[in-house]
């Protein structure tokens, strides 16, 4: 079964690892250029396919000016797995066994942009891993593997992005020979159940003082590396804050007065924030920019 792989981030060099490994014939790998990569802040080179398996790897701007050349390499099937843009159907059409693709979620829930942050972001307490089958139309085709896992207020966007490149790992190794032998399953997703998540922007990263402190401590935890971080400002600059900690009472209202944002103490290892209904604690090695901070500062536009 010759296999195209299609690929940019972290995520895409444990499956193509993964597909490796079980000794898939993985005949050529698209990816991008680090400069072209853009709004993959997990961009992950994946030059060490050739360097390690004499793999030829193409990093190109669009697959679209390359379709000729997939074409030409006759591929069986091609895994797009960590690609931000929707593959055309002149590229669906060229393998027989299909396309297949990857989302960090349940689908038919939770299609769209972004879902491990989503996840995180709208305090979810379960989500999971699906490879489907690529149709023109954004996570839609029909299921070829699913696993749910739970997630708790310990988890952020790197334990749950691990914890999702582990699974992978194990999904690749169940039905690459499935594929292999044509015993794949389809299982067709119910539209009907289908709910979406909209691409999130810059603004959606910066954190509201005046909403709850678990709004706040959920919307850092999934910002936190592998991604670009929530962010807030002091006196104009801006100040990417990486992880928050939880009052011990989340429902105690501080008697102080102070209005959300406000520093309201110091400490050897950081810092507490009013927020809408309490407060919530940030340690100094968990924020990134030059501002010094200190009692009785507002951070916040």
């Amino acid at each position: 079964m010759r296999i195209i792989f299609i690929g940019a981030v972290e995520f895409s060099c444990h499956c193509l690892e993964a597909i490796l490994k079980a000794n898939g014939d993985v005949v050529a790998v698209f990816t991008v250029a680090k400069e072209q990569a853009g709004i993959h802040a997990d961009y992950s080179d994946l030059s060490w396919a050739a360097t390690n398996y004499g793999i030829p790897v193409h990093k190109v701007k669009n697959l679209e000016s390359n379709v000729e050349l997939i074409r030409s390499l006759r591929p069986d099937i091609i895994f797009v797995f960590g690609w931000s843009r929707i593959i055309s159907q002149s590229i669906l059409n060229i393998p027989p066994l299909g396309c297949v693709g990857s989302h960090p979620a349940l689908l038919p829930k939770n299609r769209g942009r972004h879902p491990i942050i989503w996840t995180l972001v709208e305090g979810l307490e379960e989500s999971g891993l699906t490879f489907f089958y690529l149709e023109n139309t954004a996570d839609s085709g029909d299921i070829l593997w699913q696993q749910e896992f739970p997630v708790s207020l310990e988890d952020d966007a790197r334990t749950l992005y691990d914890r999702i490149s582990l699974l992978a790992r194990e999904a690749i190794s169940e039905f690459l020979p499935q594929l292999e032998q044509s015993t794949a399953p389809r299982v067709p997703q119910n539209s009907t159940q289908a709910t979406n998540w909209r691409k999130r922007t810059q603004k959606d990263g910066e954190i509201n003082w005046a909403t709850t402190s678990m709004v706040v401590f959920n919307l850092v935890r999934g910002l936190t590396r592998p991604y670009l971080g929530a962010h807030t400002c002091l006196d104009g600059d801006e100040i990417k804050v990486w992880r928050t900690s939880l009052p011990l009472e989340p429902t105690t209202i501080i008697p102080n007065g102070e209005s959300p944002g406000t520093v309201l103490s110091t400490h050897e290892h950081g810092f507490l924030v009013r927020t809408g209904d309490s407060y919530i604690t940030i340690g100094w090695d968990e924020i990134e920019g030059d501002a010094w901070i200190k009692a009785g500062m507002k951070l916040g536009s």
